[in-house]
């Protein structure tokens, strides 16, 4: 398993690409919108195969399950992360082998300069852990999007916590290990934070309160 991407999901595109300029001095750049899924996304580079995609609902769009996954975040939040640990077909049956529950999405967005990326993603369902365990991406024939994005921020850690640190080191064993450079941790509620370093210093990003019995519905890139 290799970190993709995290999301950082709020009401308003346009607040979340002042907060993430103004904390990192990095101007993001629009992605484009998941139609009839509700959401549009603007992101910038962490690496050479990762990412920060901003998320947020679509106003043009009126709606739609991924939009209804951070319809609760009255502000920016971290909203869960993404991996990749093979294609999407292989991923699935592996989720299913481990006793729980696949959902693949295959899902496609045109940039500005109209080209056309497509892309599948397995949520992983029937476990406690909620947005703390990653949804799986799977990029198929598209380049992957971070090669073209503004640099300056790298990531520093990613911290997963939760009062059964060890049920959930497990099942992220068992699903392709613990990628550098998530930690998990145990503590008294479940949480996710994460540490971005960029020119000025250090900016660390946390979630909302977590139902770590829901899952990490809204996606991505």
């Amino acid at each position: 398993m290799t970190l993709d991407h995290l999301i950082l999901a709020g009401p308003d595109l346009e607040a979340l690409e002042a907060l993430v300029q103004g904390r990192t001095g990095v101007t993001p750049v629009r992605g484009g919108r998941h139609l009839g899924h509700g959401t549009h996304n603007a992101l910038i580079g962490l690496g050479e195969r990762s990412y920060l995609e901003l998320l947020a609902t679509d106003p043009a769009q009126g709606g739609g399950p991924f939009a209804a996954t951070i319809a609760h975040l009255g502000a920016p939040a971290l909203h869960t992360w993404c991996a990749v640990a093979g294609n999407a077909a292989t991923v699935a049956e592996h989720v299913r082998s481990l006793g729980l529950t696949p959902r693949r999405e295959r899902m496609q967005r045109r940039r500005p300069d109209r080209s056309m990326l497509v892309w599948e993603i397995v949520f992983v369902d029937g476990h406690p852990y909620g947005p703390l365990v990653p949804l799986f991406i799977d990029w198929q024939k598209t380049k992957h999007p971070a090669a073209k994005l503004p640099r300056g921020v790298t990531l520093a850690s990613l911290v997963l916590t939760h009062p059964d640190a060890d049920g959930l080191t497990d099942l992220l064993a068992r699903l392709g290990g613990v990628p550098e450079p998530v930690r998990v941790e145990h503590g008294a509620a479940a949480g996710i934070a994460a540490e971005l370093r960029h020119a000025g210093g250090t900016w660390t990003v946390e979630g909302p309160p977590v139902d770590a019995g829901a899952p990490p519905e809204a996606t991505a890139e």
